[in-house]
């Protein structure tokens, strides 16, 4: 493998996660990160979840195949394009399908914390059969999210509403259970209005695909959001058909632990990529500190978003460093409006005679 992976640590660590009487070698790291308790594992998701140890995860997010691959056609970017993504999206019977849905899900539940709960992402081709495994393995389900895409593509046949939606189950492990759900936060979120179970969040952006896309990938912002929902900081979280990584992302991002399976190779490399870059720009974004140090003429002080190793010197680069530090700090604001925030309020001002640094 040509990418450079987080050297991997102590053995017993990584053997906490497996079943001490398989008569199998623990599965090795694709790639490991320990300071930061993220692990991706190749191989099938299936056979994983059986030989991981149970009641282990406080969380887990599952993207399982849709089935589509029906050799269909759908429209991407402009053109017309086929609806099949390989192999592991087709089955031949909804009894198959079926039949693996409860066969994950059932290892799924074994894996799960007592007060630990799951996600699940589908449409109309698996989401029914989905939902009636959930509540024949005992789960509860709390809440069925409809995720708006908010600029879905065309339907090419005319012959049906245009698909703008995708179902999220989210169902903790037992029916008395109490699992985690930080309401509070997902208030605020929304205006101080509780938050309702329609989600608008677009697609996954250039940006996230910046390694390759994955053909079912999920943004980073619909993962953040189910994660500050519904895990505390340093969860262990899951996901047994983690593609190009986006819940490692998330995770990296919200201070979690993770764990991820994926199959294919090439999306693992895609996903170590993706998430070695978010605990890179991680750590740069927790080493901002807020200063109140700078005085501005006329009275009063303002509170400055530094970083460590630029200085505040001319009127000139203040502005710039300002935007700098706040666009690295807060991924929504844009570089020109935390420059015009840095002229309006640097203009005229004045630094005293200590030295600040950012």
């Amino acid at each position: 493998m040509s990418l450079t992976t987080t050297p991997a640590g102590p053995k017993l660590a990584d053997e906490a996660l497996w079943e001490s009487e398989m008569p199998h070698d623990t599965p090795a790291p694709f790639f490991e990160d320990t300071a930061h308790g993220i692990r991706l594992y190749r191989g099938d998701a299936l056979e994983l979840l059986k030989r991981a140890k149970a009641e282990h995860f406080d969380l887990i997010f599952a993207d399982p195949p849709y089935f589509l691959s029906n050799d269909g056609i759908t429209c991407h970017a402009g053109r017309m394009v086929s609806v099949n993504k390989g192999v592991w999206d087709r089955a031949e019977t909804f009894e198959a399908v079926h039949e693996f849905n409860k066969e994950w899900l059932k290892e799924c539940r074994r894996l799960l914390k007592p007060n630990g709960s799951i996600w699940v992402t589908g449409t109309a081709h698996n989401i029914y059969s989905v939902g009636f495994a959930m509540q024949t393995l005992g789960f509860k389900i709390l809440n069925d999210i409809a995720w708006y895409k908010v600029n879905p593509p065309p339907n090419l046949s005319c012959r049906y509403f245009t698909h703008a939606t995708e179902t999220i189950l989210w169902a903790r492990r037992d029916a008395k259970g109490r699992h985690t759900f930080h309401y509070a936060e997902m208030k605020r979120e929304n205006r101080d209005r509780q938050m309702q179970s329609l989600w608008q969040i677009k697609p996954p952006g250039a940006r996230e695909k910046r390694y390759g896309k994955h053909p079912t990938q999920k943004p980073e912002a619909l993962l953040d959001r189910i994660l500050r929902a519904s895990s505390d900081p340093h969860s262990l979280v899951l996901d047994p058909f983690c593609g190009s990584g986006t819940t490692g992302v998330a995770c990296a991002h919200t201070g979690r632990r993770f764990v991820g399976f994926e199959l294919d190779e090439k999306f693992l490399e895609v996903a170590a990529k993706r998430i070695g870059d978010e605990i890179t720009f991680t750590e740069r974004q927790t080493s901002l500190a807020f200063n109140t140090d700078i005085n501005v003429e006329g009275g009063g002080s303002y509170r400055w978003l530094t970083s460590p190793s630029t200085n505040l010197t001319t009127r000139l680069f203040r502005p710039m460093l300002l935007s700098r530090s706040l666009s690295a700090r807060f991924k929504t604001i844009s570089t020109l409006i935390t420059t015009l925030i840095g002229i309006r309020f640097l203009r005229g001002s004045k630094i005293t005679a200590r030295s600040y640094t950012c």
